[in-house]
């Protein structure tokens, strides 16, 4: 990657986030319409690069850890039901929808199976951007999101390995697909057990050996790409790997000593993550008809396959709203499934460009709706004061 082309992507990650606040709209928003201006489908001044992708990854799995640090264990497990059952919502709906809503446009079924796949996958990376810059990462229905684009990871590899294997002519291979749950689960469990019994112990005894300055920022950097590399040969999403290592970390003695040495990394590498998903568009896809039609029926269906797996949340003083528009975005899980099925020959060009242009479009839209869902649960928060308690609202509502 040239210098030039990345001085281009940090100063447009800068300009547009902080623009785009300043009119009321997430930061996020902006970074990616830095990448759309910048990239081939605009002004071509930065292309797709090895390099441009090796930072972007960089960047998410540094989202990632940050937002790790900031959950206790018990807080998540607190939330590990309901989590569990929007989760599963949020797969079953978006998937038959998604399904049915291609077969009625004239896809065949098999095709619809894996264009009904693609809107399985819960980019948790854009939906944790959006609720830390909102303030509201701690939330329970933050906790509730996460917890459940965990789940939604899991059982979202299971539907496109048997829906890749139905469509390649395979059929259904059932001890493949045990398989695969089993490395899936496998990884999430020894990785929890084995790391909270080594990780603090590890930390502590750095702290103890007197190692200053970046030393234990270092360790957990490490940590961080190896659970992330671990994830992946787990056929997961390499950030599920980075998330367990905050959570590990969190944990640690060191923990706020590397919360703040993270911060600036982030700072410098997570907006660059999201000017990349810019960048790699191809706005040419939108000239066709066909694939406008295909990705607009896909974005309906998606948005409230998602929106609905609210439900599963349950009664209580849980905004469920709130917790469905969270599992809106597909990003760079969706775009993952897309290549998939591209490179497979199930998805043809249109076909792609239809998923990739819905990837793109509620990666935009759930950080709008985040905003403007919790803009409007503030005003009946501080309704809901009382003249001798007003610095108390009511749970699972921001502060004011």
């Amino acid at each position: 990657m040239e210098l030039l082309s990345l001085a281009l992507v940090l100063l447009a990650a800068v300009v547009a986030g902080r623009a785009a606040e300043a009119v009321g709209i997430p930061a996020v928003v902006g970074e990616i319409a830095a990448g759309l201006l910048l990239g081939p489908s605009a002004l071509d001044l930065v292309g797709p690069s090895e390099g441009l992708a090796l930072l972007a990854e960089l960047g998410v799995l540094v989202l990632l850890l940050q937002v790790g640090l900031g959950l206790e264990t018990t807080e998540m497990r607190a939330v590990g039901t309901p989590a569990v059952r929007v989760a599963v919502i949020g797969v079953v709906v978006p998937f038959a929808t998604g399904w049915g809503a291609a077969v009625a446009l004239g896809v065949d079924s098999t095709t619809a199976l894996f264009l009904g796949a693609a809107l399985v996958a819960t980019s948790v990376g854009i939906t944790a951007r959006t609720f830390a810059d909102a303030g509201v990462l701690d939330g329970t229905e933050a906790r509730i999101v996460l917890g459940a684009a965990v789940v939604d990871d899991v059982l979202g590899l299971l539907v496109l390995s048997v829906v890749l294997r139905v469509a390649t002519g395979g059929g259904v291979d059932l001890g493949a697909t045990a398989l695969s749950l089993l490395l899936a689960c496998g990884f999430l469990v020894v990785s929890m057990v084995v790391g909270i019994r080594l990780v603090p112990p590890v930390f502590a005894w750095i702290g103890r050996t007197g190692a200053g300055g970046y030393v234990p920022l270092l360790a957990g950097l490490v940590l961080m790409l190896l659970l992330a590399e671990g994830a992946a040969r787990a056929e997961l999403a390499p950030l599920i790997g980075a998330l367990v290592a905050g959570v590990l970390l969190a944990r640690t003695d060191q923990a706020e000593r590397i919360s703040r040495g993270v911060a600036p990394i982030a700072a410098l590498l997570v907006p660059v993550f999201f000017v990349a998903v810019g960048i790699d568009v191809d706005l040419g896809a939108l000239g066709s008809s066909t694939v406008l039609v295909l990705a607009g029926v896909l974005f309906a269906v998606g948005v409230v396959g998602k929106a609905v797996s609210g439900l599963g949340v349950g009664g209580g003083a849980v905004d469920r709203l709130l917790v469905g528009i969270g599992m809106v975005p597909r990003g760079e899980v969706g775009l993952a499934f897309a290549a998939t099925g591209l490179g497979a020959a199930v998805l043809d060009d249109d076909r792609y460009a239809a998923i990739v242009v819905v990837v793109l479009a509620t990666t935009i839209v759930a950080p709008l709706l985040i905003r403007w869902r919790l803009g409007a649960r503030r005003p009946s928060a501080a309704a809901a004061r009382t003249p001798d308690d007003p610095g108390t609202a009511p749970p699972g509502a921001p502060a004011a």
